[in-house]
């Protein structure tokens, strides 16, 4: 039994932290059913493809379990909508790296666009069950874009599309997808790892702030993530404490220096603003024990691995009502709370809550561990096996 994956998220030693959720997913598949011989092609967008160069990433350490091998993609911004046509021609190319007697019987792809409608165009893997996964703004964003649209919608003729949300699912039903062919599947949380510990010995492991409440955020400093909102929120929530308030952001990206700006203009400086670059998963279930609340911000979403790895450290999130978090929040036992809008003073309120009044570590914790990476892939395995019989 064989099974290729196919994607740009997947990580490699100048990336560690790229498609983590995806790699994840893939270990937790290989270790339920290890006699499957699982391959990677990771398609990273890049001008050297017209140049015929070589892609020099290499996979990091345990990876290679995978026979994962790096090929450019050619991606033109400016012209997206044709980009899965590009794609294909990436496709094509990259398969000629896999043993000449090797075959898959199933294709795994995340990303619906440009990875998957690529995929779905290649004529060499016509015929191949293609399982795809719809991961948020490929679904957000690129079915307000009509030719993304179209390409998505004549994907999903073909495919069989995992959404990570019910948010999700909805959207590709009312933009006319199959409801036959479209599944929610939430993405696991590793409880080994992320797990509630002591604040105070993880606040000194990690040399951060002894005293005080420390809200913590995880994830690429994109504008999508609406950070503005969080920091000029941590700048009046502070105000409001009897103690000192920490903000603590895990993570890279553009906007930074353009946050730092921000955050000394509300009075959250640089003592009270920290930037921890980005972590390993160990790492950020560390700070994660160290805080005392988790925050989001963002403007969409589907349903983020941050939610659940918070919950399962036991620590509450306090975020924006945007895509499926509501679907994991709303049943958990005072998990979160959820800020309708985007005003700030209504998010500074909802941290002060969460604050002061946080829900038990273990209630949370045990919540979160029904949503385990070992269940996640039983799911795709089951899913597959409906697909192809062989993996039955």
């Amino acid at each position: 039994m064989r099974l290729l994956f196919i994607s740009n998220l997947f990580p490699d030693t100048s990336q560690p932290w790229r498609g983590l959720d995806n790699v994840t997913l893939l270990h937790a598949m290989r270790a339920l059913r290890p006699e499957v011989d699982m391959r990677v092609l990771c398609l990273r967008p890049g001008h050297c493809f017209w140049l015929g160069r070589g892609c020099a990433q290499k996979p990091r350490a345990g990876d290679e379990v995978f026979h994962p091998s790096y090929h450019w993609a050619p991606y033109v911004p400016k012209f997206g909508g044709l980009n899965d046509r590009l794609s294909e021609l990436a496709v094509r190319r990259a398969l000629r790296s896999l043993p000449a007697d090797w075959s898959p019987d199933a294709l795994l792809v995340p990303w619906l666009f440009p990875d998957a409608c690529g995929v779905n165009r290649c004529r060499a893997l016509a015929g191949i069950p293609l399982l795809t996964v719809a991961q948020g703004s490929d679904v957000h964003r690129y079915l307000d874009m009509p030719l993304r649209r179209r390409s998505i919608l004549h994907l999903a003729g073909r495919a069989t599309i995992i959404t990570r949300s019910e948010d999700l699912r909805q959207r590709l039903l009312r933009a006319g997808a199959d409801e036959r062919r479209v599944r929610t599947l939430y993405n696991g949380v590793d409880p080994g790892t992320f797990r509630p510990g002591d604040k105070a010995e993880a606040r000194a492991a990690l040399g951060l702030p002894t005293g005080g409440k420390m809200a913590l955020f995880v994830g690429n400093f994109l504008p999508v993530k609406g950070l503005d909102l969080l920091i000029r929120a941590a700048a009046q929530a502070r105000l409001a404490l009897p103690e000192p308030l920490h903000l603590v952001m895990i993570g890279s990206g553009p906007l930074e220096a353009e946050l730092m700006r921000l955050a000394e203009s509300t009075g959250l400086g640089r003592s009270q603003l920290i930037f921890a670059g980005r972590k390993a998963p160990a790492e950020v279930a560390q700070f994660m024990r160290a805080a005392d609340a988790v925050c989001l911000s963002s403007h969409n979403e589907g349903v983020p691995n941050v939610l659940l790895e918070s919950l399962a450290s036991g620590r509450p999130l306090v975020t924006t009502h945007v895509g499926g978090i509501a679907e994991i929040l709303d049943p958990s036992p005072g998990g979160g709370l959820l800020v309708h809008g985007r005003v700030s003073e209504d998010y500074a309120a909802a941290l002060v809550k969460a604050l002061i009044s946080p829900p038990a570590p273990e209630a949370l914790a045990e919540y979160a561990a029904r949503y385990s990476w070992d269940k996640c892939a039983r799911s795709y395995w089951a899913v597959l096996a409906s697909l192809c019989p062989s993996f039955g």
